[in-house]
């Protein structure tokens, strides 16, 4: 049965994990008590026996896994741990938190017991993980179902030719708004610029990944690029244009729905899921992709450098990758997932851009360049919103 752990002791180090901005601030380094990627029973081999059924027993063994909590979390017990546990004997750890959080206990505990055995992580920390050797180099040979994950989401793992990370869930960051509240629905982020939404925007700051994606999606609608300077340049002078209509700056998702219902704001950038979990609980949310492109919003896992449990990691990892699982996944979230042969209810394939095709227009921050320059970029964020 899964454990859900909110400290850990990972050998001598300290650690702890979940949500999807990080690269920004400097990560708290988050203790964490128990143990995991490994049994109590020394006579359990790493790599587990085999049954004679067709899949492997490693029973007694304990994999900890760095995910995020609340709903999410729930829903990838139900879809992924529940059935995997079942399936191996083995028990999951769940650790929450966040991806900044679960990267600076991967360096916290490097050269010895890694805090976890796969964690979870985001496009702008994967460049930092890699470079920090926290994570190991993947090996798609032993994921099953590792051709039929979608390429565009793949290779946003891919670092200097060499495969990382198993793309999961993807979400596209667009514009949500209160449908019974603005009379013109908005088609493109230049109609955030419209006068009638003037005084009612959630506006949130760089230092939340909704923020930066914001604002590479009006770059990116100028024909610009958020890694060249003239063009963040450019959307900075244009963003003086909404320095006195904003009316509200939610620095993480809960907060934009909350600033969006309360009326607080109007109209905001938001993450296609959460946006579509509001409507379809009856609340006048509307949310539009953006002509001119879609923002990419990713979560991946990856397995931890030094990890003493590599073929239960691996064995999870092919959990995560398969289209038996990962539809019950997206249905609890709200949340496309990788593999492109998934098949989803009419509710979700109506809702929700997915599958083969479905992220080649997305706009992806370039993280590797753009990270060096954030706290100056918020910085100047700061002189427009005060």
């Amino acid at each position: 049965m899964s454990t859900l752990l909110t400290r850990r002791t990972p050998g001598s180090a300290t650690a702890r994990p979940a949500l999807r901005i990080a690269a920004v601030a400097a990560a708290l380094a988050l203790t964490l008590a128990a143990c995991g990627g490994g049994s109590d029973d020394a006579a359990a081999p790493e790599g587990g026996a085999d049954t004679g059924s067709g899949e492997t027993d490693f029973t007694g063994q304990t994999l900890t896994v760095a995910a995020y909590a609340g709903s999410w979390g729930e829903s990838f017990q139900a879809a992924f741990v529940e059935p995997f546990e079942a399936a191996t004997g083995a028990t999951v750890e769940l650790v929450p938190g966040g991806p900044a959080d679960w990267l600076t206990a991967l360096r916290s505990s490097a050269g010895g017991t890694p805090a976890y055995d796969v964690v979870a992580f985001t496009p702008n920390v994967i460049p930092s993980a890699v470079a920090g050797g926290v994570v190991a180099e993947l090996d798609t040979d032993r994921i099953a179902d590792f051709a039929d994950l979608n390429p565009v989401l793949v290779e946003q793992s891919e670092i200097d030719g060499a495969q990382y990370g198993v793309p999961l869930t993807v979400g596209a960051t667009g514009i949500a708004y209160r449908t019974d509240l603005v009379t013109d629905a908005p088609t493109d982020w230049s109609d955030l610029w419209d006068p009638a939404l003037c005084g009612h925007l959630g506006i949130s700051p760089l230092t939340f990944n909704t923020g930066v994606e914001f604002l590479a999606g009006v770059i990116n609608e100028n024909g610009g690029s958020i890694s060249e300077p003239a063009d963040v340049d450019a959307a900075f002078d244009q963003l003086e244009g909404l320095a006195d209509c904003a009316s509200a700056f939610p620095a993480d998702g809960t907060s934009v729905e909350t600033t969006l219902v309360g009326g607080d704001a109007w109209a905001a950038a938001h993450w296609d899921g959460r946006a579509f979990v509001q409507q379809n609980n009856g609340e006048a949310i509307g949310f539009a992709y953006p002509e001119s492109g879609s923002v990419g919003a990713l979560t991946s896992f990856f397995v931890a450098e030094g990890t003493e449990s590599s073929d239960l990691a691996y064995e999870f990892l092919n959990y995560l990758a398969s289209p038996e699982y990962q539809p019950t996944f997206s249905e609890g979230t709200w949340y496309a997932a990788s593999n492109d042969t998934n098949v989803y209810s009419e509710e979700f394939a109506a809702q929700i851009q997915h599958g083969p095709g479905a992220y080649d227009d997305f706009v992806w921050v370039d993280y590797p360049v753009i990270t060096p320059q954030l706290g100056d970029l918020q910085a100047r964020w700061q002189e427009i919103f005060g």
